[in-house]
């Protein structure tokens, strides 16, 4: 069945509204489409596929909960039917933490970034999530709405060549993780919608994975630490069950997509680490790596030199 894109003033208001972030809107999935990316291959575009319904595709990369508000909720109303919702990854800066995760360690401590992440998550987050779910209800009483939580990205491995994520830091955004998807999931059932956890679904299927599910660095870079396709195909499974498949939407003609405010949200996007910044070799200097050196195999390519310079400071602080 095909998706047909088209602009607000073309059709009738939609039945399916999706919110969010860029795990809501396709990003690493699929082409961009729009500033916001909107791919067609993200889960909202599936879900509605597999629903029979019109889409109004709202969510939009970089979006917080404070973009969701102002950027996305118009679409709701009355005649609303289903609601899905991805948000709080950016709120807490879960990118920040993977920029900062992602230096080598002789360029960075990404320890207080996460702890300052954690510290949104537990004194904010949980307001604002009930305060956005009151208004979706409020918008659309009738509708069945979905909101998840987000995967684990990492299960204990970081094979990709420009990233230097270590076990302290992949087990810490874990946690991360794990946390954020409990204070999501008590602000669902808090306000009586479905939540919808993704996690035991991508489970074998993280970053370096034999079948990944998810996108480590990767070109472009917005794509990165994002659901893949095959991730998207699960979500959007995982969605259709949190709605409810009602067996009166037979799914047939063409879906109809209203793209909502090509306006970006506020969260930046993934960064790969500068190697050759002055950061990266004052750091290298500090921790007795000759920065010459550095800039050699930086240069030539030599990345299994570099992620062993980053063990070697790693086994350093350990001692």
């Amino acid at each position: 069945m095909a998706a047909t894109p088209a602009t607000p003033a073309a059709l009738p208001p939609a039945s399916y509204v999706a919110l969010g972030d860029s795990y809501a809107a396709g990003v690493g999935g699929g082409a961009q489409r729009s500033p916001c990316w909107r791919a067609v291959e993200g889960y909202p575009v599936l879900v509605a596929r597999a629903l029979g319904l019109d889409l109004a595709y709202q969510a939009c990369l970089g979006a917080t909960i404070a973009n969701v508000e102002r950027d996305q909720l118009g679409a709701l109303g009355p005649g609303t039917t289903h609601v899905s919702l991805t948000v709080g990854g950016n709120d807490i800066g879960f990118t920040p933490v993977l920029v900062e995760a992602a230096k080598p360690s002789w360029m960075a401590d990404s320890d207080p970034v996460l702890d300052a992440a954690l510290v949104i998550l537990r004194t904010e987050l949980p307001q604002r999530l009930a305060a956005l779910l009151a208004a979706i209800r409020t918008r659309a009483p009738q509708a069945r709405v979905a909101v998840t939580a987000y995967p684990v990205l990492f299960k204990g491995e970081d094979c990709n060549a420009l990233t230097f994520f270590s076990p302290h830091e992949m087990r810490r955004i874990k946690d991360g993780v794990d946390e954020l998807a409990a204070v999501i999931g008590e602000a669902t059932r808090a306000a009586g919608l479905a939540f919808v956890d993704p996690r035991a679904a991508f489970d074998g299927h993280a970053i370096c994975d034999t079948e990944e599910w998810l996108n480590g660095a990767s070109w472009p870079l917005e794509g990165s630490f994002h659901p893949n396709a095959a991730g998207h195909a699960a979500y959007s499974r995982l969605v259709e069950a949190g709605l409810g498949r009602d067996e009166e939407l037979q799914p047939e003609g063409e879906v109809r997509i209203v793209h909502g405010p090509a306006r970006r949200g506020d969260a930046p996007t993934f960064s790969l680490p500068d190697l050759l910044s002055p950061q990266s070799l004052a750091g290298a200097r500090r921790h007795g790596i000759d920065p010459d050196r550095l800039v050699v195999l930086v240069r030539e390519g030599r990345h299994d030199a570099l992620h062993d310079l980053d063990r070697t400071v790693l086994a350093s602080r350990q001692n």
